[in-house]
């Protein structure tokens, strides 16, 4: 069948307008962040930057920069390199992949409040699994408060993000680890590379392009994480466990500063775009090199 114009602008038009749809409503956001909208009854009292402004001096939206910075920091890589290295432990496995890979994907069938409700159950300081299992190890002095601690309770929330999107990064590892040429693997064997030298030198430089999508994808979790700090936290103890996505709902539905709330969704886009393009940028001029 011969592909004519018209049948490309059927096909190109609902995308087409879905696609304009999302940047109508990222300029109508845009537009509401720079006016003085309280109340959910619209309001359009044009006051320019004051929102952004306001945001800047609030010591609370800071430490949620900080927090979103840290959960980039400290989710990204170990749910990276765990992905990476449980899709080559499978490649290398055989017929018990079919076991293992089911294992591993669980998490990601979860909704994250699912996630949320579970790990904070485990995570409970009085009655929690994790507790109360060093316990009867005879390890109770081990025993930590968890999330019912300022200095642990994002690390906790972390360790729960990364437990359930390193079954994801694994499932596009896997799919680029197949890509590879089999001749290329087999031909290090002969040449006597071991499993572990076959991963740093074949796989790894092979995977690049996985990597550039699992990085992005990741990061923009990252700066949207809402539902795991909502359900494990609601933002606590204090506001130690905000993050900008929390504090864009707080300001928006509970306090009903739209005009804000606008404004801090606006930061975000604004974050996703200055870490993912360069990001993509310099992963994609390394791939060509």
């Amino acid at each position: 069948m011969r592909y004519t114009r018209a049948h490309i602008i059927l096909f190109l038009t609902p995308l087409s307008l879905v696609v304009l749809f999302m940047y109508a409503m990222m300029l109508w956001t845009a537009y509401v962040s720079m006016n003085n909208w309280v109340g959910m009854a619209p309001s359009w009292d044009f006051n320019g930057l004051a929102n952004y402004i306001t945001l800047f001096r609030m010591e609370r939206f800071w430490i949620n920069l900080q927090n979103n910075i840290l959960w980039m920091v400290i989710f990204i890589p170990p749910t990276a390199f765990l992905g990476l290295v449980l899709a080559y432990a499978l490649e290398l496995s055989g017929r018990a992949e079919a076991i293992f890979r089911p294992i591993f994907l669980y998490p990601m069938a979860l909704s994250f409040v699912v996630t949320g409700t579970l790990w904070a159950w485990m995570y409970d300081p009085g009655t929690g699994v994790i507790n109360s299992l060093l316990k009867g190890v005879g390890l109770g002095a081990l025993a930590q408060p968890w999330i019912a601690s300022p200095k642990q309770a994002l690390y906790c929330m972390i360790g729960a993000a990364i437990w359930q999107y390193t079954g994801f990064a694994m499932t596009l590892y896997l799919a680029a680890i197949r890509d590879i040429s089999r001749e290329i693997i087999e031909a290090s064997r002969v040449d006597g590379a071991n499993d572990l030298q076959v991963f740093t030198y074949i796989v790894v430089p092979n995977v690049q392009h996985a990597t550039m999508i699992v990085v992005a994808m990741l990061t923009l979790f990252s700066l949207k994480v809402f539902d795991l700090v909502w359900v494990m936290t609601m933002g606590g103890p204090g506001n130690s466990t905000e993050v900008l996505s929390y504090f864009m709902f707080v300001a928006t539905f509970r306090q009903q500063l739209v005009g804000i709330g606008a404004a801090i969704s606006v930061i975000i886009l604004v974050l996703a775009v200055l870490v993912v393009i360069p990001y993509a940028s310099w992963s994609m001029k390394r791939m060509q090199v």
